[in-house]
This record gives structure tokens, sequence and C-alpha cells, in this order.
């Protein structure tokens, strides 16, 4: 008959000892893992706080254990390149200069992110936005680009002065276009055409020509 190991051995607490493991599972009742040891004893040992990568089953682990309780202190080896650094469920991380490098790609994912400063600088060589609405509040804006094509189903603008400055051709087509100014509407140009193909209409009070 085989011999059964007990997860928890009944040992009067000693020194700590550092023992190399291999995990075998998750160990539903205490919420850690289920470690087998060289020996062949197979203890149930959570993970310390400062062991940030999770253990997954098959990864070499190094367990502290002083007979009366054990805990993963971090993970040794494992087969793969994929991983999982965990913190707690409020966590911050300080420093005068961090960097995030990946050689692949960087994911950012959460209900909610929040990026404060005093300055920023963002570098792409090509960016994607989508979002179903966009608020932006500024109060200087300063767009330089070699060209600009906009595709919008409505827009609606409302400035307070407009000013700008086209050195070589505007052109507008439209279906219809409809000018109201509350004062003063003055044209002037060096040379001026007016042509439609059935009606032109000038009507006021007072009409002066030449």
């Amino acid at each position: 008959m085989n011999n059964i190991i007990p997860l928890k051995r009944l040992e009067q607490p000693r020194e700590a000892a550092f023992l190399f493991a291999l995990v075998e599972g998750k160990d539903g009742e205490t919420n850690g893992y289920r470690v087998r040891l060289d020996s062949g004893e197979l203890l149930a040992a959570p993970r310390a706080g400062g062991c940030l990568l999770a253990p997954e089953t098959g990864d070499e682990v190094l367990i502290a254990d002083n007979g009366d309780r054990a805990f993963i202190l971090t993970v040794l080896a494992r087969e793969g390149d994929r991983g999982t650094i965990t913190l707690p469920e409020i966590s911050a991380v300080e420093g005068g200069d961090i960097t995030f490098t990946a050689r692949r790609a960087v994911a950012m994912e959460a209900p909610r992110i929040t990026l404060a400063g005093i300055l920023g600088e963002v570098k792409f060589k090509g960016i994607s936005l989508l979002s179903q609405w966009c608020d932006v509040r500024i109060s200087k804006i300063t767009t330089v680009a070699e060209r600009w094509d906009r595709i919008v189903g409505r827009l609606s603008e409302r400035i307070r002065d407009s000013y700008r400055r086209i050195e070589n051709t505007e052109q507008t087509m439209a279906g219809r276009i409809r000018t109201i100014v509350k004062g003063r509407f003055s044209l002037s140009s060096k040379n001026a055409a007016v042509t439609a193909e059935e009606e032109v209409k000038v009507d006021g009070k007072k009409i002066h020509l030449g």
C-alpha cells in the first residue's frame, strides 16, 4: 500500500528553511498552491507578498518552510514565456524616472485610465483613435500638417472671432450655401465674377454700382 502524505506536517515551528519545490496546482482550501518538495512531500503554500510573478502549474519555485507554515517566495523556472504579475488591490509604482520597454507591444486596459502631469509628449509614426465621444478643453492649439482630410456627418461651430489666410486656392462645392450677416458684409477682390445659369437677384433699399 502506498503511503499517504498529508498536505501539512504536524511539527513544532523551527527556523525557516529554503527549499526547492514544484507547483502542482491551486489549493482550494487555503487559496494557495500545492507544491511538491524534492523529497516527495506535498505542502500547501500561499504566495508571499513579495512574489509578484503569479505561480503556475509546473513552475519550479523557492519556498520558505518552518514546519508550521510555508510561503512561495519566488518563481525560479518556468516552461514558456508567459507570466502574470499580480499586485494588491490598491498599488502604486514610484520612482524618479520610470521606463517601460517592450520588444513587441504594450497594452493597457481598465474601466478608467487617468493620465496627469505638468508636461506631456507623445510620439508615434502612426496613431488611430476610436471613441464614441470626445470632450477636449484646451487654452491654445497649434496644428502643423501637410494635409488634413475630414469626413463629417454634421459640423457645427461656434466661434467668437475667425481669421483665415489662404495663400493659393480655396474651393467650396455645396448643394446650397446661405450666409447671414447681422452687420456689414464686405467683399473685396482684384477681379470678381458672378455667374448663374438662370437668375441673379440683387435686392436692397439702395444699390450703388460703380
